[in-house]
């Protein structure tokens, strides 16, 4: 059950990646993002940090994981 709600926050993630992958590829490749291309880019790596965030809060309420000390 858990795995099936896991899969589509991998599918983001593995989704964004690529694409920030992209953009780094062309960025190498051809300098500087045009101004419509730098604001798809900052929306995705926006994007994930949303992701993220949501995902350590899911880890923080829902897990038993513990840091050293014995809390998160």
């Amino acid at each position: 059950m858990t795995e099936s709600n896991n899969e589509p926050v991998g599918q983001d993630w593995d989704q964004l990646l690529d694409q920030l992958r992209q953009l780094r590829q062309q960025v190498k490749e051809h300098g500087p993002l045009p101004p419509e291309e730098q604001e798809e880019a900052t929306n995705a790596f926006k994007q994930g940090l949303s992701l993220l965030e949501n995902q350590v809060e899911d880890i923080r309420n829902n897990s038993n994981l513990k840091g050293s000390s014995g809390e998160w």
